[in-house]
């Protein structure tokens, strides 16, 4: 019997189909749920895939986390994953490991989750400084200019003595507008 096709049967027996996902050609994706999430695409959670080659167990699996829903996880704790995962593999070389890469996420699944929380919590604080920072330098660049006395003279005037603008100061006049556009004639004949 193929070493891949026990694998599957034994992994099968081992995870419920709501963790892991076998195909016919042997590409495996396994979910890690936070009991207190649940589902995949949320904060603490990620799915590896597995995809066994043909000589497998005698040559090492090819592993990826390309995923939608891992988008979540940051880009160097899926590299330091993949190099953990790699290590792993090259180490049981000639010999069935899958169970031994996915319990070994299994077990440090609580440090990913919680590099997880950490890395979705910098960009927020990063935005908050840069926020702070940029009403900091908005406060000491923006200084008051002077007015002349005839620009303060305009700004009395325009205003009323409570300090409105005059009722119809935006009117448009029509007659003086109709002369600057000329009238269109209809044609309707």
């Amino acid at each position: 019997m193929d070493p891949r096709a026990e694998e599957r049967i034994v992994l099968e027996s081992i995870y419920t189909s709501e963790e892991i996902n076998i195909t016919d050609d042997y590409k495996i994706q396994f979910r890690l749920l936070a009991l207190w999430v649940g589902t995949p695409g949320t904060l603490e959670s990620f799915v590896v895939n597995i995809t066994w080659p043909l000589d497998y167990p005698y040559i090492p699996p090819i592993i990826d986390f390309n995923e939608f829903c891992n988008l979540n996880m940051p880009r160097v704790l899926q590299e330091s994953l993949l190099s953990e995962l790699n290590e792993i593999a090259s180490q049981n070389v000639g010999e069935s490991h899958t169970f031994t890469l996915i319990e070994h996420l299994r077990d440090n699944f609580e440090t990913y989750a919680q590099q997880i929380r950490d890395a979705k919590k910098r960009p927020k604080e990063r935005a908050f400084e840069s926020v702070v920072a940029e009403d900091m330098e908005a406060k000491k660049g923006k200084k008051d200019t002077a007015l002349t006395k005839a620009q303060k003279r305009r700004q009395i005037n325009r205003f009323d003595s409570d300090g409105n603008l005059p009722r119809g100061w935006n009117w448009v006049d029509v007659i003086k507008h109709l002369r600057q556009t000329g009238v269109q004639g209809d044609s309707t004949s």
